[in-house]
């Protein structure tokens, strides 16, 4: 059993997880961490490895490394979320809280692959969000998520801070704090290192949108802008039902939760200000 921001999950049979899955199931949070009690679902989301060899996805005479290198192919059919690859497939339904893998076993990527993509689909319909970004545990133990499109900071923002990490790649959005939330790692590390992670949950103190200025600035966000922000950085597969679920927590996030944007350069930190904002 492992916790992705704040869900249970588990993984069955427990005697096919190969070496290299086992290693990415031991630097996932275990349901003894602080962000297992954010867990709603009485049941967890049970993943069954499957046995067999996995579908060509692929021209066979493309370069492997090529075809390695792609992005898995996340779709949506009928009230399944398909996820496809040379080393993997998947089918997982976000409603009941089941799916299969059946995945090359001698990497363990496939794996942590199919717990993310499943995390993103059920975590809407618990009321929570999964975001593309930079999550930030600042003075008193509160969240702050950073959010902006690809060359915004995020991970930039993430090495650079004096404050603890939850992930500079994906982090969850949950039930629960003062304004209704807060703020979770998912398992995720990105580029900041699992080592140096904190996970945990923390009462959702603000969302932010990062931008790159010559010098630093924090303008407050009305909703209606919050919400234009948060939409593309939402990490839901393209499903209907699972987006019009996420489309509401966004909308409840905008609404409740206070929202600004950072403009900021690397030579000139925004820790002081950034802390005077939440504090104002």
């Amino acid at each position: 059993m492992v916790v992705l921001g704040g869900l249970p999950f588990e993984i069955v049979p427990e005697g096919r997880l190969s070496d290299a899955e086992r290693e990415v199931v031991a630097g996932l949070l275990p349901p003894g961490s602080p962000s297992a009690t954010l867990a709603t679902r009485a049941e967890p989301f049970v993943v069954e490895l499957v046995e067999g060899p996995v579908a060509p996805t692929a021209d066979p005479s493309a370069p492997e490394r090529a075809i390695d290198d792609a992005p898995a192919a996340v779709s949506w059919d009928g009230d399944r979320v398909r996820v496809r690859h040379r080393r993997l497939e998947a089918e997982l339904d976000p409603f009941s809280g089941r799916g299969w893998l059946r995945r090359d076993t001698s990497v363990g990527w496939p794996l942590e692959v199919t717990l993310r993509t499943a995390l993103a689909a059920r975590l809407p319909f618990e009321g929570g969000l999964p975001l593309h970004a930079a999550g930030l545990v600042v003075g008193g133990g509160r969240g702050v998520a950073f959010f902006g499109p690809s060359g915004a900071g995020k991970s930039t923002l993430a090495a650079a801070s004096p404050h603890p990490v939850l992930s500079d790649e994906m982090i969850a959005i949950v039930p629960g704090g003062a304004n209704g939330y807060r703020l979770t790692a998912t398992g995720t590390w990105g580029t900041h290192g699992r080592g140096e992670a904190l996970s945990g949950a923390f009462p959702l103190a603000g969302v932010c949108a990062l931008d790159r200025g010559p010098e630093t600035r924090i303008d407050h966000l009305d909703p209606l802008a919050a919400l234009r922000g948060l939409i593309p950085s939402t990490l839901v597969p393209p499903g209907p039902p699972l987006w019009s679920a996420a489309l509401g927590v966004i909308g409840r996030v905008a609404r409740q939760v206070p929202a600004y944007r950072l403009t900021w350069s690397p030579a000139h930190p925004p820790w002081t200000a950034l802390d005077q904002a939440l504090r104002d």
